[in-house]
């Protein structure tokens, strides 16, 4: 196997020895590129060795460094789990919380309604105490018998009835019918007197309560009378509705009849004429 010093050689000696006529120029290009095509020496494969070693060092510092960052993560990772598994504990405590608390708030509320209830029943109870009360002192003697039968209060004595805050009694008696001071004189014996008409709503409930008997005329005593020319109530208020059938009669008394129209169903009586009666009564609301 030849050397490389033989190779320059021979190369160089074949150059000289085939073209003596080229320059001497020519032949150091030649040698140059010999030179250039010449392996690497020992010094250049040592830097490239220590080259590499160094890449290679830094390559597993760079390995080590990525090491040393995949552990902080896992760490990290663990740590994140764990805080998320807390998360998720916590979470669960406090809906379980929660629903303890929307019971509890449902309970009050339900507690809530019933003590409104019962606050209110008891308000209604105080209001009826006084109206009792207040009901009760109105008369100098409570007639106890009278609302009180059978040992227990009603609003309306027995056979009455009760429409709004007044109680009324119709008398449909077939006979004997009375006068008007007759029948006013039975509603006061008992702690009543003639119904007082104050509105179109009672009038409206008398017509049809009362009932039709004998003829047109008869009809049942009412607590109006004529005072001076004026109709007057028995609790001594003007008459203001003008109900009246027959206005052009001069008779001072008044019934109200059942087969008239409701807006013309009171009659002009005299004191003499016999008619059924209705009294009236505040009721003993409690």
């Amino acid at each position: 196997m030849l050397k490389m010093e033989d190779m320059q050689h021979s190369f160089g000696a074949f150059k000289k020895n085939s073209s003596n006529s080229k320059d001497n120029k020519e032949e150091e290009l030649v040698y140059v590129n010999l030179q250039k095509k010449t392996p690497k020496t020992s010094e250049t494969l040592v830097i490239e060795t220590n080259k590499q070693k160094q890449n290679l060092s830094d390559l597993e510092a760079k390995n080590e460094q990525l090491t040393l960052e995949k552990r902080d993560l896992q760490i990290q990772t663990e740590d994140l789990r764990m805080n998320m598994t807390k998360l998720e504990n916590l979470t669960e405590h406090l809906t379980a919380e929660k629903k303890f608390f929307e019971n509890q708030t449902k309970e009050m509320t339900v507690n809530m309604t019933i003590l409104q209830t019962q606050i209110e029943q008891l308000r209604n109870n105080t209001d009826r105490h006084n109206r009792t009360k207040t009901a009760i002192i109105k008369y100098s003697t409570f007639p106890v018998d009278f609302f009180c039968s059978d040992g227990v209060c009603k609003a309306c004595p027995k056979d009455w009835i009760q429409f709004q805050e007044s109680c009324y009694f119709f008398n449909h008696s077939p006979s004997p019918w009375k006068t008007w001071d007759e029948s006013r004189q039975l509603c006061q014996s008992n702690n009543s007197d003639l119904v007082v008409i104050s509105s179109q709503e009672e009038q409206t409930f008398i017509k049809s309560t009362i009932k039709y008997y004998y003829d047109f005329w008869h009809g049942y005593w009412i607590g109006l009378r004529r005072i001076k020319n004026n109709w007057i109530w028995v609790d001594d208020s003007q008459e203001t509705l003008g109900y009246w059938n027959n206005l052009e009669s001069s008779d001072n008394f008044a019934t109200i009849i059942q087969n008239a129209t409701l807006n013309e169903s009171w009659i002009q009586v005299k004191n003499s004429f016999l008619n059924r009666f209705i009294c009236e009564i505040e009721a003993l609301v409690f």
